[in-house]
């Protein structure tokens, strides 16, 4: 098997929400929303084989406020707008960085979001929670062009902020 479809059961307080797989870019790479109490996790995993190794599954993770999940799509919106729209002024590739239930996000235009095609893509800052990784620098996520709105990540995540603004996350 390719891709690992599900994590191990999450810990009692923690519910899988959503759940993409990246079948355009990278087969068996998914993205799995985690709710807990008022926070958002999206994990990121997928198994991978070194040509002269061993399986094994890759994950990274990014937290937020769940209240990122209307906010990303609004500021998605405001930067495919025009300048003269009230869009982004040219030049500027990423939104000031604002306050979502107390922690600072910021959203960026990436020029190469990372896959083999090289599509432009999206990246996401929490720059209030250092990454699990590195931790001199802020937790980031990023998706594609073709991932966001051929891959349906962007029709989940709308999905995700419609039942989260009614209560019904």
């Amino acid at each position: 098997m390719d891709g690992l479809k599900s994590l191990p059961s999450p810990p009692a307080g923690i519910e899988l929400i959503a759940q993409v797989e990246d079948l355009i870019n990278y087969p068996g790479r998914y993205y799995s929303f985690f709710k807990q109490d008022k926070y958002l996790s999206i994990c990121r995993h997928r198994m991978i084989k070194p040509k002269n190794g061993a399986k094994f599954q890759t994950t990274s993770q990014f937290d937020a406020p769940l209240e990122i999940l209307p906010w990303f799509i609004h500021k998605l919106n405001f930067f495919r707008l025009m300048p003269h729209e009230g869009g982004l002024p040219h030049g500027k590739i990423m939104t000031d960085e604002g306050a979502v239930a107390k922690e600072q996000l910021a959203l960026c235009r990436l020029a190469n979001a990372g896959n083999d095609s090289g599509d432009a893509g999206y990246q996401i800052n929490n720059l209030s929670r250092a990454d699990r990784k590195a931790p001199s620098t802020s937790q980031e996520i990023s998706f594609s062009d073709s991932l966001l709105f051929d891959g349906g990540l962007l029709a989940t995540w709308s999905a995700l902020a419609e039942k989260y603004q009614h209560n019904n996350l």
